[in-house]
């Protein structure tokens, strides 16, 4: 199946196989995805997805950059090999996938629900995750630096080993978060020295 118009709204694409190299400047507003097949596409240029379902759908090795994916569902979708550059993912959920092999760089995903994903040694600096639910998250010797996690959801959420020197760690629960063998810059580690010292002494 080809995509050859340039505005999609309130389509239904559910079990499409998509048969192009190439999907540029398109714009998809309220489309149905579920469980289509984007293997035969490279990459994604530029394209907007608002409120789309993506559950199911099979996007191993697309190549997505500058893309917007608005308020959009992934539960259970494939990411095998897949890159995201530059990207909008905001109020977005990936519920159920597997981000272990996904590559971000950069990007803004404020609001989006990454709850129980896994990163292990991944480079994900200067992404931005205002409001963003990691809750359960484990970020494993990754590096995090210049990110913003202003308001992040962070209940149990792990930086083992990670560097998120230069991030911005003053608006979380900091008590949530496990910093075991993290690199903190001095103003972090102030941070949080203050806030568990505040915590430890408050009063009832």
């Amino acid at each position: 199946m080809r995509l050859d118009l340039n505005s999609y709204e309130n389509e239904d694409f559910v079990d499409a196989v998509i048969e192009m190299d190439d999907i540029s400047h398109k714009k998809f507003t309220k489309c149905s995805f579920r469980r289509a097949d984007f293997s035969d596409v490279s990459v994604f240029f530029e394209c907007t997805f608002d409120s789309c379902d993506f559950s199911h759908a099979r996007l191993n090795g697309v190549n997505i950059k500058n893309g917007a994916f608005l308020s959009c569902q992934f539960n259970g979708a494939s990411f095998f090999a897949v890159k995201f550059e530059n990207c909008k993912m905001m109020g977005s959920e990936l519920i159920n996938t597997d981000c272990s092999l996904l590559q971000i760089e950069g990007g803004d995903w404020s609001y989006t629900n990454l709850r129980k994903q896994s990163f292990q040694k991944q480079n994900l600096c200067g992404i931005r995750f205002t409001g963003a639910d990691l809750s359960d998250c484990r970020f494993n010797q990754c590096k995090m630096n210049d990110c913003e996690f202003d308001e992040a959801i962070v209940h149990e959420t792990s930086f083992y080993r990670s560097d998120i020197r230069n991030s911005s760690i003053g608006n979380l629960n900091l008590f949530e978060i496990s910093f075991r063998q993290a690199l903190l810059d001095i103003g972090q580690c102030v941070t949080l020295a203050e806030t568990l010292t505040e915590g430890k002494y408050s009063p009832d």
